[in-house]
């Protein structure tokens, strides 16, 4: 079946056999691992990059790989040992020296952000590094500085809004944290080929249900899930058709998004990236699962659409099978209110991808499937920061 050979089994099996005839091979080792981290399984990708790191020690990508896989292991020794001889700064080694404590950690990432004002790891380490240790100052400077370089991605935003909040500086952090007028309930259009958008939703759940390859296990360090199943690879499935015309819709309503502009200081609405591309992904709750309070930090503009929603989730109360946006746990919770919307079938939300959401479980033992995306600007396609005031 052709067709189905991007499921990761399929592709898994046939780099299995080709390593059975070709071992040495350390680019085939590679490619096993990039399978396995698809499926968040670090321990079995570490095996595979450790392979490749032996046949090939001078390969620069097996041994970044290695190091990312070692460090979600908690195996920070073995990150500083494989990155030794790795020349200038690399966020893995400063993420590393971070777990350990070690002083040398802030220099590292300063250094990767020299480099790449643009790292969102990078900036989400240091800037939690200067925040926990009460340099609320530093943590603006800093994040003033990354904005002149060039840092606007949405972890960037976040801890800029954080920073903000934390010098006393309210007025300015509400209007970067959470602005109500900046998210947008809309009905999807009904793709060509469906009568309604029941019809397609049906067609959709169907799909998303079958999805052979939900991930269930998730780094709760770097992962919002608490007991949902995600598919990160919509196309897997039977129809990549179907999820082709979602992801179309998808790309139209973008486009066509328009954020509205404040006077004064409100950067984001001037950072709408000129080329980007949508990344999608399903997620499947029931019962208690739930997901905490996070960003989405390579995006600009977010988007979850509700495909099958129990009919016992309401608003009331408080608000069993919501999404809520408010402020993050880091700065008072009076800077700005909780604000919950109650999920409808055919519904598409759209917000800025760096304010903070979750969800509150339905305590229904029924599917609450949506499927949410990220606007992921390419690194060319932003505006020229003249056009973005500091004040």
């Amino acid at each position: 079946m052709p067709e189905r050979v991007g499921q990761p089994a399929v592709v898994r099996q046939l780099l299995e056999r080709s390593l059975e005839a070709d071992p040495g091979r350390a680019a085939l080792h590679v490619k096993l691992a990039h399978v396995h981290l698809d499926q968040l399984d670090h321990r079995n990708a570490a095996i595979c990059l450790e392979r490749a790191v032996a046949l090939d020690p001078s390969a620069r990508e097996p041994r970044l790989l290695l190091a990312r896989c070692y460090n979600r292991l908690g195996e920070t020794d073995a990150v500083l040992r494989v990155l030794e001889d790795i020349v200038g700064p690399h966020y893995e080694r400063a993420a590393a020296l971070a777990d350990r404590g070690d002083p040398a950690a802030e220099r590292e990432f300063r250094d990767v952000l020299a480099l790449r004002p643009n790292d969102t790891q990078a900036c989400r380490l240091l800037c939690r590094l200067l925040r926990r240790s009460g340099r609320h100052a530093e943590l603006v400077e800093l994040c003033e500085a990354l904005f002149v370089r060039g840092a606007i991605n949405a972890q960037f935003l976040y801890n800029w809004g954080v920073a903000l909040a934390l010098n006393g500086d309210a007025d300015r952090a509400k209007r970067l944290m959470f602005d109500p007028v900046h998210i947008s309930r809309i009905e999807l259009p009904v793709p060509e080929g469906f009568s309604d958008i029941a019809e397609f939703n049906d067609a959709l759940a169907e799909e998303i249900l079958a999805s052979p390859n939900p991930i269930r296990e998730f780094p709760v360090e770097v992962e919002a899930n608490r007991g949902s199943r995600r598919v990160d690879n919509l196309f897997h499935g039977r129809r990549a058709d179907l999820i082709g015309r979602l992801v179309q819709s998808f790309q139209q309503v973008s486009e066509t998004y328009r954020a509205v502009r404040r006077d004064g200081f409100d950067p984001w609405p001037s950072l709408r990236p000129v080329e980007a591309r949508v990344r999608p992904w399903g997620l499947l709750q029931r019962n208690h699962a739930y997901e905490t309070g996070h960003i989405h930090p390579l995006g600009w503009l977010s988007g979850v659409y509700y495909v099958r929603v129990p009919k016992a989730i309401s608003a009331a109360g408080e608000g069993p099978g919501c999404l809520a946006f408010g402020p993050p746990a880091a700065i008072s919770a009076e800077l700005a209110p909780t604000v919950r919307y109650a999920p409808r079938e055919g519904m598409l939300l759209l917000a800025p991808s760096h304010y903070e959401h979750w969800t509150i479980p339905s305590g229904v033992n029924e599917e609450r499937i949506s499927i949410a995306f990220d606007v992921v600007p390419e690194m060319n396609g932003y505006p020229r920061k003249q056009e973005v005031r500091l004040a």
